[in-house]
């Protein structure tokens, strides 16, 4: 699965260095709105109202936030059905394909519940800037994370999805010195993101997203595809979203999942902050029995996110609710059934 989305990525870009290096008809010339001397006559007027028609910005169905809502609980609920009944972390890639399929693709990424922290902190100033439906994406998964914990990081993030989809078999384990510096970087992003948002409106969560242009590319073909099957105009030519450095950026971020699980996820993404404080106190916190626990230590090895740790004068095993992202993967490979 990974290295066929992989090959599609580098495919896309090949594609798209062949087909940039053919020349463009030149662009036809701007319409340039009349000034109030330039409108002296009848005629004028009339042509002005003609030609001033906005077809390039079309507004969006209210079905789509209705839509967006219903599937984000829909794969919350089956994330929480899947944690609930300690499902092989395997069969997680069925909730992470839906996830980057619609969210990722079909929605282009956006407005995710992570991206909407920046609009939330907008509202601290504009209240009336908060839509309802971004209001619905911003705390139903921290609804879901007080009562399971961070279900939505493996159900229902659209980012968390493409790092799952892409991961390589064997990650790299960092240092705890490094892995304890590294876990201040999500809370220096929150802070940020809030602060810049209140500031200035600067979505900067949205600009550290090195995924955006997989969706954004996504995005623009699955909704020319709709459009040629509803009978609409298509402009038979190559469809290329973002320039040589936002490609790179992408490559590089999936390359680096590929040895360091979910990095974006661990390493940079605010929400994620919002959502371990509250899977801190959460309903149902998953936890490892000590009375069938053998101590072997498979659990702290297999644990992705290293959100188990091992009490040095007890040594017996714990996991973080914080750092926690419910996929499993700990109750998948524990041999006595020690993980609730």
């Amino acid at each position: 699965m990974k290295w066929l989305l992989i090959l599609a990525l580098f495919l896309f870009i090949l594609s798209g260095q062949s087909m940039a290096t053919e020349s463009d008809s030149p662009a036809p010339p701007c319409f340039k709105i009349p000034s109030a001397e330039e409108l002296g006559s009848d005629n004028t007027i009339a042509k002005y109202r003609e030609q001033y028609s906005p077809k390039l910005y079309l507004t969006e169905s209210d079905i789509w936030p209705l839509a967006d809502a219903a599937m984000l609980a829909a794969v919350l609920l089956l994330g929480c059905v899947m944690v609930w009944r300690h499902i092989q972390t395997k069969w997680f890639w069925i909730p992470g394909l839906i996830t980057l399929l619609y969210f990722g693709f079909i929605r282009g990424g956006c407005i995710c519940p992570v991206g909407s922290v920046a609009n939330v902190a907008i509202g601290l100033n504009h209240p009336e800037m908060i839509g309802k439906s971004t209001a619905i994406m911003f705390l139903l998964p921290l609804l879901v994370a007080f009562i399971m914990g961070r279900v939505f990081c493996v159900a229902g993030c659209p980012i968390g999805a493409i790092q799952h989809l892409l991961a390589g078999k064997r990650n790299v384990r960092l240092p705890a010195t490094i892995e304890r510096i590294t876990r201040i970087l999500p809370v220096i992003a929150l802070i940020s993101t809030a602060w810049l948002a209140v500031r200035g409106s600067c979505l900067l969560v949205c600009i550290l997203d090195p995924y955006k242009t997989a969706f954004f590319f996504g995005y623009g073909w699955i909704h020319r595809l709709i459009n040629v099957f509803q009978g609409g105009f298509v402009e038979l030519r190559w469809f290329w979203v973002g320039d040589l450095t936002a490609w790179v950026i992408l490559i590089s971020a999936v390359l680096l999942g590929l040895r360091v699980y979910r990095p974006f996820c661990r390493f940079v993404c605010p929400y994620g902050v919002l959502l371990g404080l509250l899977s801190m106190v959460s309903l149902k916190r998953r936890r490892i029995d000590q009375n069938p626990c053998v101590q072997c230590g498979i659990c702290e090895k297999n644990c992705p996110v290293n959100a188990i740790v091992r009490d040095p004068v007890t040594r017996e095993f714990s996991i973080s609710a914080y750092h926690c992202i419910q996929c499993n993967n700990c109750s998948s490979h524990c041999r006595k059934d020690g993980i609730r």
